[in-house]
């Protein structure tokens, strides 16, 4: 067992870093703020082939690793802990390589290029307005008509629709759709790329608002209406009424990848907790000096080392398995990036609260920057890929048991 990392993994995360402090980090407030947009990050990430990291260089990518992946999200976490650079990238390591996977080569020879290039956004439209984790009662339908698929319905909590409008290319969502009956659950369930605006053309057949969220200002999340939405049959991924298989395997992937992003944010909050707890003076002693500071400060350092074990894991496990290491099985992918999440989400959060409360009244103003950490985090503590339950009901299914849970 080797805790270190290789001397690849080594050099790739000193370039992140030099990246992130050079690039982001001067400048995340005005991400936050709206004040430098989502897409021309997205083009200084491309420069540095921090887009589609897992993905083939014959499509743009690093030929890289989910570990590599994890690292970058982190680094970009701790440069931008508002957390909208790396769900970006984030989004763009796992819903691509779905495409990858299971998109005909026609299909990934075109897209897959323009999103390593930063020219186009690929997002996940799962929730519905009904529910998000039931993915088996998603009730969006899919009609063929002649050599096409006509898409109608309701996706919610959708990111990176306005992004994809704004790119040159543009881009889509994998959109998961019923193909079947509703009574046949999962096993009616097809997933296609649905490009909302292709080669620089908008398609017809949707509508969209964006949602005025609390945090994480700088991407874009909103409501988006399928109103006969036209798709190839090329862009079908995989087969027909097989795609719950598929989501469940892309949200995986999201998830580890979103564990190491929540490490990043948790990250640059205990270092900025630890500036001040040695400045802070009251009753004539730096706050860091009351054992009700120091010891809680440990043992968040200590948890937080945990956790990002976890979440390293996760991706070591990815790798095994999209590397053929038949020892590694993709329940062992979603189990790994379900602790990966419930872990490091979770943590982060109770970090940012921590944090806040050591700096007191001073952490409600925007010029301490705390709070945008906390409003970041929350976005993946409240639901998104998973809500903290679901992931407990995937670790417990896979290790107790599907028939007994």
């Amino acid at each position: 067992m080797d805790f270190g990392l290789s001397r690849e993994d080594k050099l790739f995360l000193e370039s992140v870093k030099s990246f992130a402090e050079r690039v982001i980090a001067p400048r995340w407030v005005e991400i936050d703020e709206g004040k430098w947009s989502i897409e021309e990050v997205a083009a200084k990430l491309a420069e540095v082939g921090l887009i589609g990291i897992p993905l083939s260089s014959k499509y743009g990518g690093q030929d890289g690793t989910f570990l590599q992946a994890a690292l970058a999200a982190e680094e970009l976490a701790y440069a931008d802990p508002s957390l909208a650079t790396p769900v970006y990238m984030l989004l763009e390591t796992a819903w691509p390589y779905m495409v990858q996977l299971y998109g005909r080569e026609e299909v990934k020879g075109e897209v897959l290029p323009e999103v390593t290039a930063g020219r186009a956004f690929i997002g996940i439209g799962s929730t519905e307005p009904q529910g998000g984790s039931d993915v088996a009662s998603f009730q969006t339908k899919a009609v063929k008509e002649g050599d096409v698929w006509r898409l109608y319905g309701e996706k919610n909590m959708v990111t990176g629709v306005t992004t994809i409008l704004n790119l040159p290319y543009g881009g889509g969502v994998i959109a998961i759709t019923r193909t079947g009956k509703l009574e046949d659950r999962h096993r009616g369930i097809t997933v296609f790329l649905a490009l909302l605006k292709r080669r620089g053309r908008v398609s017809p057949g949707f509508s969209h608002r964006d949602w005025e969220e609390i945090g994480r200002h700088g991407l874009p999340t909103g409501y988006l209406r399928l109103e006969g939405l036209p798709v190839e049959e090329a862009f079908t991924l995989g087969e027909l009424n097989g795609g719950f298989k598929i989501a469940m395997e892309g949200f995986n992937l999201a998830r580890t990848i979103i564990g190491a992003a929540s490490i990043g944010a948790a990250r640059w909050l205990m270092d900025k907790a630890l500036e001040w707890i040695k400045q802070r003076v009251v009753f004539g002693r730096p706050i860091a000096s009351y054992q009700a500071v120091s010891f809680k400060f440990a043992e968040l350092y200590a948890r937080l080392e945990s956790a990002k074990l976890a979440v390293y894991k996760a991706a070591w496990v990815a790798d095994r398995h999209y590397s053929g290491d038949t020892a590694f099985t993709l329940q062992d992918v979603a189990t790994a990036g379900a602790m990966a999440k419930y872990l490091a989400v979770s943590l982060a959060v109770e970090i940012a609260l921590e944090v806040m409360k050591w700096f007191g009244g001073a952490s409600y103003f925007k010029e301490t920057n705390v709070a945008r950490s906390l409003l970041g985090v929350l976005s993946y503590y409240v639901g998104a890929e998973g809500a903290e339950n679901i992931l407990k009901l995937i670790i417990a299914r896979n290790i107790i048991g599907r028939e007994f849970v």
